[in-house]
């Protein structure tokens, strides 16, 4: 007999090396990543999060796991023992019997560490469901206050213990069929079912046939609840016309799953039975019914049901689901407390009266929008490569002692900015660490070059209002950027602070950054990042703070991953420093009868890259206000206490949530009303403000938000339009105050129904209204605006002008401005020339009312005037709209201007190819007034790079 030679000592110590080096890995990953997010915990203050979830997720694992391994163990050892001790042997059985001798010596430890690892495995799986646990474990006396019809519970059973409870079910399911599987096996194994055997009474010995029984009656009684638990899913069934229990699911579904759970009952008991049966008729039978009725009963009697007698009269028997709906949904999406009021409304314009009257209005009409002003920031105030303007924001501030809506923008560090040469680690990780200030912007008027009017700019930020002073502090170590994965402070490479005629530099002295006060640290932070310079770096010392996640999408869901989050991040300038609002949100998808939403279908971003807010929910409410310091990264949690959901987390996490009415009232001023949340309510209403079951199957006077004009002429695909913020006195009110407003058109047709406004000011936060509009009175919407301006002759020659110019035309936020009875149509028109990036106001156009004329100008105030009057002032309607032909060479004619004074500068900087980009523009734009005037303009060429632009190839002003 051979025997097997093991490799000799001096062979097998790489492979214990290379184990012992692969084991320490392991472990020291695992160890650095558990102290790199308690450190992390502990520098924002939530120690408590970090242990709650560590601690639930440890004893979901260890009380499933140990139960796992318990049933299964505890089986397979009753298997073993009730083996039979003599078994058939035939030729079959040969190697079987061959299997058993080779296994029998190793059942003693193959069994106990077989089921461990099974039991590790499920261990492991378990720890995801530590959200449900703690929401079913905290719910205790949470209720939503209300009752659902069919089985009369508060919501708060189906939102915190519905989805533990079936998670139970499903986990003690899949385990005893799992373990009854693998116990079958072990019987085969080990004697106690014998497919030799001749007799079929003896194919399973009488020991092993109870065993069996008991693990198939336990399967049946779990079936059992999975179908009296399945009566409750019926509350957010898509069975019918809508969401929610149906007439199906009530006459036909419900008896049938109560039907299924006594029969399942039965099944269980006749298994048991069995024990003394001794005899597999009876089970086999009740199984197949069970397997029988529930083809029948809970497939096809449904489905004929539904078809041949719902469908034919869908209506009458849908009726009052339809309406348990239309109520569930109203309350889940907070519609309920929306405040419609029918106003009558004028195809007339506004008169100056009442223009004037609504001059707190009017002043704040939006004439820029975020993504242009963002491309001017890049150009005109990003000053140094390395800085990077991210996103820009609509915020009201007081300017000059008078409310004022701005848009506002953070100016972040972005290393990869800076010159690839200068990309060094300590360049990128400890010199270039923050940005720097912020830009703010009127939103209502622009330069006479069609610049933004700044009321903040500049390195170091410069303003004279108080309200955006940002002298106490500056710096922006956490923001929207794509951050680098850390930077280190307080060391021994000064930081930039900003840069002018000669770099400042600065030492960070916030609170914020986790100390690398020993070489342990440093080492599990270069494994963590795989970066050796954070163990070796002599410019780190023990008083260095190392900073993670500053990247606020990635700091804040980290912190509380239960919450979802608006798409849009805000900065405001609150006491001298800059902080960012971030809207989070409590939801469900088990609110029983209400409509669920695709939320990335009803509120996408401005672009796909901004649609963080995604999956479907039936509940939405938008309970938690996030404040991150942008200089030490802390966070707090303002939350509205009433919100159920959000009471179960606070017992949860005890002190996480900071009552919202303790906030401070400078940053209660910053509380916007959330767009996202707007756009879902928004899209639910349209439908949902029909609360007649009939009118709402058939429906009747159904909604839609119309679609954005300016998106659809580019020739992409059809986007809803976004809603806007703006400064408005609503119909019947005294003052004006910050509202979010979209319009709503009827599902089939383009013109405008209604207006919905939701309030951002206290003491009417949250206030929704809408303003809907008497049947039988036409009044245009955006779409017919927009189409009616582009078929304009003036606004068509100017395009054309332009165009010929090297100039492409970019349109603003078209907007619908309430005013009185009325409401004013501002389409903002921008102009980039083809070489250069930085775009200029060009045009206002303003209609004003339905039907009203369309009038050109080159701003908001000359527009409007024009409006009102019917006259454009002098030198209205750049370049062209209102203007006379001498007017427009003039524009023209300034324009080339610019043009080459931009070449002149680029020449100067030594970037001969924007000096050519430039020359070519200016040179289009002479040529294009040329035309206008009616003459050939004589070739002037391209000047030589090595002088400057001759005066016969510059226009005069």
């Amino acid at each position: 007999m051979s025997t097997i030679r093991l490799p000799s000592r001096s062979r097998r110590w790489p492979l214990v090396v290379i184990g012992a080096v692969v084991v320490a890995i392991v472990l020291f990953t695992a160890f650095s990543g558990f102290v790199i997010d308690l450190l992390w915990y502990r520098e924002i203050n939530q120690s408590g999060v970090f242990w709650t979830v560590l601690r639930t997720k440890t004893v979901l694992a260890v009380v499933f796991g140990l139960l796992f391994f318990l049933i299964l163990y505890v089986n397979l050892i009753i298997a073993r023992r009730i083996r039979p001790t003599t078994r058939i042997l035939s030729p079959d059985q040969e190697v079987l019997e061959r299997i058993r001798d080779v296994t029998d010596p190793l059942v003693r430890w193959a069994l106990p560490v077989g089921s461990a690892v099974l039991a590790f495995l499920v261990a492991l799986g378990v720890t995801g469901e530590w959200s449900n646990f703690l929401l079913w474990k905290n719910s205790s006396g949470a209720t939503f206050g209300t009752t659902e019809p069919l089985f009369h519970r508060d919501p708060a059973f189906y939102v915190f213990s519905l989805p533990w409870l079936r998670f139970l079910q499903g986990w003690l399911f899949s385990t005893l069929v799992g373990v009854t599987i693998l116990v079958g096996i072990a019987h085969v194994l080990w004697g106690g079912i014998r497919p030799q055997a001749p007799m079929f009474a003896d194919k399973v010995t009488p020991a092993a046939r109870a065993h069996l029984s008991v693990l198939l009656g336990l399967i049946m009684l779990v079936k059992a609840w999975g179908y009296w638990l399945g009566r409750f899913d019926l509350l957010t069934s898509p069975r019918g016309v809508v969401e929610g229990a149906s007439y199906t699911d009530v006459k036909a579904q419900l008896p049938a799953l109560n039907f299924l759970t006594i029969v399942a009952v039965i099944c269980a008991i006749l298994f048991f039975a069995n024990i003394r049966l001794r005899q597999w008729s009876l089970p086999v039978i009740a199984v197949g019914l069970l397997a029988l009725v529930s083809v029948l009963l809970g497939a096809v009697y449904p489905a004929f049901v539904q078809q041949f007698r719902v469908k034919p009269n869908e209506q009458q028997y849908e009726h009052d689901y339809i309406g348990d709906n239309i109520v569930a949904t109203n309350t889940a999406f907070g519609l309920a407390a929306i405040q419609a009021q029918e106003r009558d409304v004028s195809t007339g314009p506004l008169t100056a009266r009442q223009i004037a009257d609504n001059s707190g209005t009017v002043s704040n009409i939006r004439v820029w929008r975020p993504p242009v002003l963002k491309e001017n920031l890049q150009s005109v105030q990003r000053f140094r490569q390395y800085y990077d303007f991210n996103d820009v924001d609509v915020d009201r501030y007081t300017v000059n002692n008078e409310e004022r809506v701005l848009m506002v923008s953070a100016r972040e560090i972005s290393q990869q900015g800076l010159d690839p040469s200068a990309q060094t680690w300590q360049n990128v990780h400890l010199a270039y660490t923050h940005g720097y200030g912020a830009v703010a912007a009127q939103v209502n008027t622009a330069t006479s070059e069609g610049q933004p009017d700044y009321v903040l700019q500049n390195l170091p930020p410069v303003t004279s209002d108080p309200a955006l002073d940002m002298s106490q502090q500056p710096r922006i170590y956490f923001g929207e950027s794509g951050h680098e994965p850390f930077v280190v402070t307080n060391t021994n490479v000064n930081e930039l602070d900003f840069q002018q005629d000669s770099s400042t530099n600065t030492t960070y002295t916030g609170t914020g950054g986790i100390p690398l006060s020993n070489i342990l640290r440093r080492a599990m932070f270069a494994w963590k990042f795989r970066d050796y310079n954070l163990l070796v770096s002599g410019s780190i010392s023990s008083s260095s703070k190392i900073m993670i996640y500053r990247d606020i999408q990635t700091r804040v869901r980290k912190a509380v991953p239960f919450l979802k989050f608006d798409n849009d991040p805000y900065l405001a300038i609150v006491g001298g420093r800059p902080v960012w609002i971030w809207d989070a949100y409590t939801y469900t998808n088990e609110y029983p009868y209400s409509q669920q939403v695709d939320l990335a279908q009803a509120a996408p971003g401005q672009d796909s890259s901004t649609t963080l807010l995604q999956g479907n929910v039936n509940y939405l409410r938008n309970s938690v206000k996030v404040v991150v310091d942008a200089y030490d990264g802390t966070i707090t949690y303002y939350a509205n206490l009433a919100d159920p959901i959000v009471q179960v987390w606070s017992r949860a996490f005890p002190g996480l949530f900071t009552d919202i009415n303790s906030a401070p009232q400078e940053l209660w001023q910053h509380f916007r009303y959330p767009e996202n949340l707007f756009q879902v309510q928004a899209f639910q209403y349209a439908a949902y403000h029909v609360t007649d079951p009939t009118d709402f199957y058939q429906k009747r006077d159904f909604w839609a938000i119309p679609s954005d004009p300016t998106i659809s002429a580019s020739g992409a695909a059809p986007v809803a339009i976004h809603p806007y913020y703006q400064l408005i006195r609503l119909p019947g009110a005294s003052t004006e105050e910050f509202e979010l407003v979209i319009p709503f058109v009827p599902a089939d047709r383009q013109n405008m129904v209604a207006w919905m406004a939701a309030s951002s000011d206290q003491p009417d936060y949250g206030k929704l209204t809408v303003f809907r509009f008497p049947e039988g009175r036409t009044i245009e919407g955006p779409t017919q605006v927009f189409a009616r301006i582009n078929q304009d002759a003036r606004f068509s020659s100017e395009r054309t002008l332009l165009s010929q110019a090297g100039s492409n035309v970019l349109f603003g936020d078209f907007l619908v401005i309430p005013i009185d009875n009325s409401f004013l149509y501002v389409q903002p028109v921008y102009v980039q020339a083809q070489q250069t990036p930085i775009p200029q106001l060009h045009d206002v156009i303003i209609v004003n009312g339905s039907g009203g004329a369309v009038t050109i100008a080159d701003n908001l105030q000359d527009a409007l005037k024009g409006a009102v009057t019917g006259q454009v002032p002098s030198g209205g309607g750049n370049q062209g709209g209102g203007g006379t032909v001498a007017q427009r060479i003039q524009a023209l004619l300034a324009q080339a201007q610019q043009h080459f004074a931009a070449a002149q500068a680029a020449l100067q900087s030594g970037n001969l190819g924007t000096y050519q980009a430039e020359i070519k523009a200016a040179q289009d734009a002479v040529d294009a007034a040329a035309r206008l005037a009616g003459t050939t303009p004589t070739p002037s060429g391209t000047p030589s790079p090595s002088a400057s632009p001759s005066a016969s190839a510059s226009p005069s002003p």
